[in-house]
């Protein structure tokens, strides 16, 4: 009989978890049935799985939904996107159900923490890992004033939200550029520095801002299958321009390592990095989820959702995955290009639930 996995809603990876799970099972000749839910209406990503479901979109209506499912379908393991935080707070009412339950993490307390940015840095410092310099903001005159007396030398500036993801909110100060800049090519990130004092004054409300030194780079975004902080098999992709190079070693990746083991990270998760002047990464931050870019990793010939899943159900032990990640691993460069899939509007593969 196959052994059953539940992804419920994620952020942005969901479709390329599934199809790295349905691959990799097949590859593997291993028994696994893919399930797959979400609260609306994506046929592009339930599609790919074996059996799919529709999610309730009402909160207190989800932990009925997910005990009876696990009863009625015999779910073995589920791995969650989105409301980590919710999940990682029922654990024991799940877990009780007999499934295993993955969030990214081990306690509330590490996702409130990463969810942080600035906490997160202080935390990271504290034990001793090179961060990125960071202060939080808590007003425009606050901000206005560090811009005027920079703490950070002579480095150029920027700021993104203390909380939140895909990079939304985040800025380089540049007075070279035009006022008009963060409007014509808000794909630089670059804005003209009283243009977004002024814009910032004007806002009814002030959200906490995280004020850094803008980093030369290169990025890293580091994406790995971890279990209760012991890191099992990672890729790091190192962003250079719209290319992205895929790596398995140096010292990023072992950055990215030291953070999710002190973050007790547990499954798919993303830590980002970026070169100082010196050519030594600094820690940006962790995302206890999968990236937008855990796809890419599968051109290195690692299949991480693969591994999480067959992991998660048993099939195989911590060493396996370990070595089946080393010896599977080839050097690769990428390009994220713009796509389209055929979109079916009828699911065939929907289950039925009671």
């Amino acid at each position: 009989m196959a052994l059953k996995i539940w992804l419920l809603e994620g952020l942005s990876s969901q479709r390329d978890i599934i199809q790295g799970i349905v691959s990799f099972a097949k590859n593997q000749q291993a028994a696994v049935t893919v399930i797959a839910s979400h609260r609306h209406e994506r046929n592009e990503i339930l599609s790919q799985a074996d059996k799919a479901l529709s999610e309730p979109k009402e909160d207190e209506h989800r932990l009925p939904f997910i005990l009876s499912t696990v009863k009625d379908h015999g779910i073995r393991a589920i791995h969650t996107g989105r409301h980590a935080l919710w999940f990682e707070s029922h654990r024991k009412q799940i877990e009780s159900s007999g499934a295993s339950l993955t969030t990214g993490a081990t306690s509330t307390g590490m996702f409130e923490l990463a969810d942080d940015k600035v906490a997160f840095a202080h935390a990271m410092e504290k034990r001793g890992l090179p961060v990125v310099p960071s202060i939080r903001v808590t007003s425009v005159a606050e901000l206005r004033q560090l811009i005027a007396h920079s703490p950070f030398s002579a480095s150029p500036l920027c700021v993104k939200p203390v909380k939140g993801i895909y990079g939304m909110g985040f800025w380089r100060f540049d007075d070279t550029v035009s006022p008009m800049a963060a409007f014509t090519h808000p794909e630089n990130r670059k804005v003209n520095t009283q243009r977004y004092l002024s814009a910032l004054s004007d806002a009814e409300t002030f959200e906490p801002l995280v004020l850094m030194p803008y980093l030369p780079g290169p990025e890293y975004s580091v994406d790995m299958l971890v279990e209760r902080g012991n890191v099992l098999a990672a890729v790091a992709r190192r962003k250079e321009g719209a290319l992205q190079y895929l790596e398995h070693h140096g010292e990023a990746l072992e950055l990215a390592t030291a953070c999710a083991t002190a973050m007790e990270a547990d499954g798919l998760v993303n830590v980002q990095t970026r070169n100082d002047a010196s050519g030594h990464p600094l820690l940006l931050e962790i995302n206890l989820r999968p990236s937008g870019g855990i796809g890419y990793t599968r051109f290195s010939g690692v299949n991480l959702p693969g591994l999480f899943a067959l992991r998660q159900l048993g099939l195989m032990s911590q060493q396996e995955v370990m070595d089946e990640a080393k010896k599977s691993f080839s050097p690769a460069i990428v390009r994220s290009i713009t796509d389209v899939v055929r979109y079916n509007p009828v699911l065939n593969n929907l289950l039925v639930q009671g």
